[in-house]
């Protein structure tokens, strides 16, 4: 928050201690109506995962991790506004109610970078699910994946690193000089957001829609991807008003009462869009059994009872019952002087690369819908 100069205090109306204008009960309504949707969410996916289907893997718990922060982000903001002075204009703010405000500030930006960052890694996790081996999809699953656990490390550790001691951040009688100026590492951690977030919604959209589904599936994938288009929204809006709040006006906590509405639809509507891929298998209960049983990915306890058959271990096995005789047919009887040739076994040359191929389709299929 930017100190203002003399002649910016002077034209600002009296203090109002007592009952002063505020901003109304909009940030809660949104914050006690998202935050519920996804836990509720997120349960079921764990559930789903791990009761039912008994295939968790590393993305639902990165998601369980992204909600736990996701929860401290709403408290946190609620207490912000409620507490701390985060609804009002900054000339209706005590010194005091402006430190514990930056404080909740600082506390309110770690645990949004640890959100927004656990929600990304959990998608690109869950791509790798979809992603061929050695595939273009793939290696930019991976690419994507590294700027983002690089932005995380590099913007956490400068927000804690731009004050030292890091107590000058919201001692308002601080020496200037002890802090790097707030904005432009918030304006680009900003936009890094917003990029990624484009990034992690718009990676599959090409894989998914080559594959040859239904019309109705063809839909639900662009309804799908519709709402993840609302974080790329939301955290957009979220862009704008850190760079208004910061570098266009002195009142600060009044204008930033906008960003915190949006970080909360940006973390909990994030959480909600990553888990809704997990909860297919609800819509199809019979299919998901089945498919279950069949996928690579698990947790150890089920891939213990699991016993894949390789590729040509199978083929083989098609081709015997295609060769052996039936009795139960006419004609088909085996005769006891004729000698019985072995089934021809394909080389593994003629099936691999064709049966990789159809069995990375069928799983893109599965994940998704």
């Amino acid at each position: 928050m930017r100190s203002p100069p003399p002649e910016v205090i002077k034209s600002w109306p009296r203090p109002n201690y007592v009952d002063p204008v505020t901003r109304g009960p909009t940030l809660m309504i949104v914050e006690l109506a998202l935050l519920p949707i996804a836990m509720i969410i997120v349960a079921l996916r764990m559930w789903v995962r791990i009761a039912w289907l008994k295939k968790s893997w590393w993305d639902d718990y990165t998601m369980v991790l992204a909600m736990v922060f996701s929860i401290g982000t709403t408290v946190l903001v609620i207490l912000a506004s409620q507490l701390y002075g985060w609804d009002r204009h900054v000339w209706d703010l005590r010194a005091s109610m402006m430190e514990q405000g930056r404080q909740a500030s600082m506390a309110g930006q770690t645990l949004f970078v640890l959100a927004s960052s656990t929600v990304k890694i959990s998608i690109l996790v869950s791509y790798f699910r979809i992603a061929p081996e050695k595939s273009v999809f793939r290696k930019l699953v991976w690419a994507t994946f590294a700027l983002v656990f690089a932005a995380f490390i590099v913007f956490l550790v400068a927000l804690w690193v731009q004050c030292i001691p890091i107590s000058s951040y919201w001692k308002l009688k601080s020496d200037h000089r002890d802090c790097i100026p707030e904005g432009p590492p918030l304006v680009v951690q900003s936009i890094l957001n917003v990029v990624t977030d484009f990034m992690i919604y718009a990676l599959p959209i090409p894989t998914l829609f080559s594959l040859s589904l239904p019309w109705s599936q063809r839909f639900g994938l662009v309804v799908l991807f519709s709402v993840g288009g609302v974080i790329v929204i939301a955290s957009s809006f979220r862009a704008y008003y850190i760079h208004y709040t910061l570098f266009r006006t002195y009142d600060a906590t009044w204008q930033g009462y906008q960003i915190w509405v949006w970080t909360a639809v940006e973390t909990n509507v994030g959480v909600i869009c990553g888990c809704i891929p997990a909860l297919k298998p609800l819509l199809f209960p019979t299919r998901a059994r089945q498919q279950a049983a069949n996928s690579k990915y698990g947790s150890n306890h089920s891939r213990k009872k699991e016993k894949i058959t390789p590729v040509i271990d199978q083929v083989e096995l098609d081709t015997r019952k295609l060769t052996d005789n039936d009795e139960s047919r006419p004609g088909t009887a085996s005769q006891p002087h004729q000698l019985q040739h072995p089934p021809f076994r394909p080389m593994s040359g003629d099936t691999d690369k064709s049966s990789r191929y159809d069995l990375d389709i069928e799983q893109q299929k599965t994940y998704m819908y």
